[in-house]
């Protein structure tokens, strides 16, 4: 309601980051089973549906930011999606960022957001881009 009443008409919504994935996906349910912070936090498909209705009814636009290819950390349910990262051509067990090497990728990201453009209403979903880290790739020891 306080945003309605200072007339902001957006709810930029960060929905997932690294640390947990609480968006419960219909495609994919293992993401918030194994990527929230644990089974309280998670928003169903009614709370999120829910939460797009209250607030069309007070005039604002949910807008969610499901943010790729990096800060995908909690992705890490989805089998081959993140990269493995390697030391001295050996894997070191950590990930990076989403995979682009592999078919799979395209063929999960467009499954998935076809999920959320039919959840989420707004023309508008956004993809973050930002902050990736590189590390993965470029360390060769």
């Amino acid at each position: 309601d306080v945003m309605s009443y200072n007339k902001f008409n957006v709810l930029h919504w960060h929905i997932v980051d690294d640390q947990s994935f609480p968006y419960e996906s219909y495609l994919f349910p293992e993401l918030s089973a194994q990527g929230a912070y644990d089974q309280n936090h998670i928003y169903s498909q009614s709370d999120v549906a829910r939460l797009i209705e209250y607030a069309k009814n007070v005039g604002i636009r949910v807008i969610p930011e499901f943010d790729t290819p990096g800060h995908t950390l909690s992705w890490k349910a989805q089998r081959d999606l993140l990269t493995p990262c390697y030391n001295n051509s050996k894997p070191t067990g950590e990930y990076g960022p989403i995979n682009p090497t592999l078919e799979s990728t395209y063929t999960f990201l467009q499954s998935f957001f076809k999920e959320i453009s039919d959840v989420f209403p707004d023309q508008y979903v956004y993809l973050g881009g930002d902050e990736i880290d590189l590390s993965c790739w470029s360390v060769y020891d």
